[in-house]
């Protein structure tokens, strides 16, 4: 037995104590796996209620091993028949009368609040499953490590990461294509053909796939196909079961470094993703949390138009049926691509539930990391507001991923009043694909952020706004969001250093949330325990989560809040705390014993109850109120030691901080303003200005953007010395691919500007002399003191842009390859020929590919500038001070 130190209630209460009896109960089909077993559990936390402590107080010190007890099951069997209640079937309790009875009159008692839907969770009716003890045991008393190894920015990109101690060879990043919406439409239009078609279409398709992930699902298709036993339909079907949801949380993923942990990460969220939200019969009912009956009007048969589903239909929606294909589709993996074993712990209608909770002593641990940290201040501003959402909201990773800076509503100038209430409109769009009609819903940053949270979310909303930027978690142009692997690799990063061991991964914050925030939505002292919040705000979240949903209900509201129909499905997946939370609700009961039969099951007298709490017995009636005897009982016979405690008033971890001085580094950078995303909005704004009226609007422009007006005038005045017409700045290379390179190599030559600023300011010298507005690429001449400077000029390139990006053309191949070895240039420096060319061609490149003959390429693959090194180049000599640098 455990005890959770309750906050007093009142002024004249003492602390408070709940006790705590974690049960394991052993269930084939639903619950969470322990180790390696292949057992499924599910953990019920009992909390006795005033009466129970009594007994088991006054069996504290009885040895028990050899005294014959009675099962439960027989035990209520038995109270029945005296009673003359019906009790069906033995082996199910919870639904005898007498427990029905008990429930309804223990609802009836004085200061009882059990709603019905903990009730119905009581009763076994709604499965859920709290915490593995040793989970709950050890929540909120995590062991951080106090030296972890320090955040770098570039490891957040890196597709093949997979934790801390697993092989760190061959980890070179896959360079993956824009991902295919419609890959999974083209495979199936293919199946609308001739076996033998199909086979030679979906051939063509694994031949024109370059990402890992695709080609092992058209490989396991084209498999299916070989056997003439399946029809091409039901191909189909297999294909779009799993597909999709495949290829969205595999992209930009490393597939072929994963290992089985990895693999049913991935397949446990395509199984869950086909829960039959709100198309099964709701235990619970929206019109009342009270009422019997728990019919729902949601017809599980028919579909939007009222048909009746066929039986391919409704199977291919069910989990069982994901279960096989998932199976199939990795033994063929296994067999092709040398996958690792997976054990499959789904199917049979096996419902496999992850059950963690992040505490907040873990939260404040990793927010501190991060603060710590040697990224740059915009960086760390955006892993904090990732990290804010993901644990505060509940949203999915790919909900976060998909924020748009339009989504964000009541915020900013508003009818001519300044208003700053944030709030997250989920939409589906291109990058957040929403699992159905109830997903859409408004998320209150506004009140579930704390304080500290809060400004610096309103703060980088306006950053990003005012850099027009479209996605809210987006750098450079803004155009598409930050990959899926950067959230991931975040989150797992900074857990695997600051603890030694979890099972954690991204979607344990959805778990975390909404177990929290069940506790905050009922009221509970319990929300003051497990979460960082305090009254006040937990009032303030009850309030704005439950503004449209009064009249369904907490549990529904929470609900909505997570994207779901009806509660069943959180409660089932999400909520880890409803067995807390309807035992205290039980424990609120005032239950009364005369003081006689006190004594005579406990052994406690009259003159220790009065001694221990004045207001225990009521004269008048000869009655102990036992909730007063609470805290001495549990005393008496739980560990001392209580859960939930945090000992450490802030998480005592000493991180190696590097402190940044702004005013430092700008007088050591030779930018003219170190922020260069600002710079670049700077530029935009007054290139759509008249050119006649640029320099009376530099000031007004400069000040929006946080730029010194000295500052803002030096970048202009290089802006307009650059460029011989009207433009202030070249548009940005487009293609999620060149937004990551660019990105990069800006933050590289920030770096560069500091610690090596003479070698940056000679690329930007040789830039200057070379540059041609009218190609993207760098020509130089063969003499000596030409080829001293492609070299100087390509070795610092490599510095900012990754070689394998860097390409260098001559009149032949063998020309370009002997330049490369005398000069001692990056081998992976690609090579290239350019007929009649005299000189060396140096330029960045993009793979692309033949689409039309009216293209001149020779080959169906070739490279070509990717305009990177033009606008990296451009944008170099407007920011480095190049006239005054010393």
């Amino acid at each position: 037995m455990y005890k959770i130190d309750m906050p007093a209630t009142d002024e004249k209460s003492r602390v408070e104590y709940l006790a705590i009896i974690p049960h394991r109960v052993r269930d084939d089909n639903y619950g969470t796996t322990l180790d390696d077993s292949e057992s499924l559990h599910r953990f019920v936390d009992y909390v006795p209620d005033d009466m129970s402590l009594c007994f088991l107080y006054a069996l504290k010190y009885k040895d028990l091993s050899k005294a014959e007890i009675k099962s439960f099951n027989t035990i209520i069997n038995d109270i029945s028949k005296r009673l003359k209640l019906t009790n069906k079937d033995i082996a199910r309790p919870q639904h005898s009368q007498l427990i029905r009875y008990a429930n309804y009159h223990w609802r009836q008692m004085e200061g009882s609040n059990v709603d019905g839907a903990l009730a119905v969770v009581k009763q076994g009716d709604i499965k859920t499953t709290g915490l593995p003890t040793n989970k709950l045991i050890s929540y909120n008393k995590e062991v951080i490590n106090p030296n972890p190894e320090p955040l770098t920015w570039s490891e957040l990109f890196d597709a093949s990461y997979q934790a801390v101690d697993k092989s760190q060879n061959n980890r070179d990043a896959i360079a993956y294509p824009s991902f295919s919406k419609n890959l999974i439409k083209e495979v199936q239009d293919a199946l609308k053909l001739t076996r033998s078609a199909a086979i030679s279409t979906l051939t063509t398709l694994k031949t024109d796939a370059s990402q890992p992930n695709a080609r092992r699902l058209l490989s396991w298709a084209l498999s299916l196909l070989d056997d003439h036993s399946i029809r091409l339909n039901t191909i189909s079907k297999y294909i779009g079961c799993i597909g999709r949801d495949w290829l969205m949380l595999t992209m930009d993923e490393n597939i072929g470094q994963w290992e089985g942990d990895d693999f049913e990460d991935i397949y446990e969220q395509i199984i869950q993703s086909k829960i039959k939200d709100g198309r099964k019969t709701s235990m619970l009912c929206k019109s009342s949390e009270f009422e019997d009956d728990t019919s729902s009007d949601i017809d599980d048969d028919k579909n939007a138009t009222d048909q009746p589903l066929s039986y391919l239909d409704r199977l291919k929606d069910s989990q069982k049926f994901t279960y096989g294909r998932l199976k199939a589709f990795h033994d063929h993996q296994r067999t092709h691509f040398d996958a690792p074993y997976v054990y499959f712990p789904w199917g049979s209608n096996r419902q496999v539930v992850r059950a963690n909770m992040v505490s907040p002593h873990i939260y404040h641990a990793m927010k501190d990391y991060v603060q710590s940290s040697n990224l740059e201040i915009d960086q760390k501003q955006l892993c904090l507001v990732v990290l804010s959402l993901a644990y505060r909201t509940g949203m999915r990773i790919s909900e976060i991923i998909g924020i748009k800076v339009t989504d964000i509503a009541d915020i900013g100038n508003l009818n001519r009043q300044m208003i700053e209430y944030p709030k997250i409109i989920l939409r589906p769009n291109r990058y957040r694909r929403l699992k159905s009609s109830s997903a859409k819903r408004v998320i209150p940053i506004d009140s579930l952020f704390k304080e500290d949270e809060l400004q610096p979310f309103i703060t980088f909303y306006y950053q990003q706004k005012r850099l027009k930027r479209r996605y809210l978690l987006s750098q450079g142009s803004g155009d598409q969001p930050l990959p899926a692997v950067f959230f991931s690799n975040m989150i797992k990063i900074i857990w695997d250093r600051l603890l030694s061991n979890h099972s954690f991964t991204f979607h344990s914050l959805r778990h975390t949330a909404l177990s929290q925030l069940a506790l905050v939505l009922s009221g509970s002292p319990l929300a003051q325990v497990m979460t960082d919040y305090d009254k006040e705000h937990s009032d303030a979240i009850v309030s704005a989560v439950l503004a449209n949903n009064k009249e369904k209900g907490m549990w529904f509201g929470l609900a909505s809040l997570a994207g779901h129909l009806t509660p069943d499905t959180t409660f089932e997946y999400y909520i880890h705390t409803a067995h807390l939370l309807a035992g205290w609700q039980m424990s609120q009961a005032k239950l009364v014993m005369p003081v006689t039969v006190f004594e005579m099951v406990t052994g406690i007298s009259y003159q220790t109850v009065n001694r221990q709490e004045g207001r225990a017995y009521d004269g008048s009636t000869k009655q102990v109120n036992l909730d007063k005897m609470r805290g001495y009982l549990i005393n008496k016979v739980v560990s001392k030691e209580s859960l939930f405690v945090d000992n450490s008033t802030s998480v005592n971890v000493t991180y190696p901080q590097k402190i940044k001085n702004d005013a430092v580094d700008t007088q050591l950078s030779i930018f003219i303003h170190p922020k260069i995303y600002d710079v670049i909005a700077l530029l935009e704004e007054l290139q759509t200005v008249n050119v006649d009226k640029r320099a009376g609007q530099l000031a007004e422009v400069a000040l929006r953007h946080g730029i010194a007006i000295s500052d803002a005038r030096k970048i202009y005045n290089n802006a307009c010395q650059l460029f011989t017409d009207d433009r202030l700045i070249l548009g940005a290379p487009t293609g999620h691919k060149n937004q990551e390179v660019l990105v990069t190599a800006l933050d590289r030559a920030y770096q560069t500007s500091i610690d090596e600023p003479a070698r940056l300011k000679s690329f930007v010298e040789i830039f200057k002399d070379k540059h041609n507005l009218n190609t993207s690429s760098i020509h130089f001449g063969i003499k000596e003191t030409r080829l001293e400077m492609l070299q100087q000029f390509v070795t610092v390139g490599c510095q900012l842009i990754d070689a394998s990006h860097w390409q260098i053309r001559a009149h032949s191949e063998q020309e370009v390859r002997g330049v490369k070895k005398e000069l001692g240039l990056d081998k992976t420096i690609r090579v290239g020929a350019r007929k009649n060319f005299h000189g060396y061609e140096v330029r960045v490149v993009q793979k692309k590919r033949k689409r039309s003959d009216k293209n001149l390429a020779m080959t169906n693959e070739y490279y070509s500038s990717s305009g990177v090194l033009k606008y990296l180049g451009c944008l170099l000599y407007i920011l480095v001070k190049v006239n005054d640098y010393q």
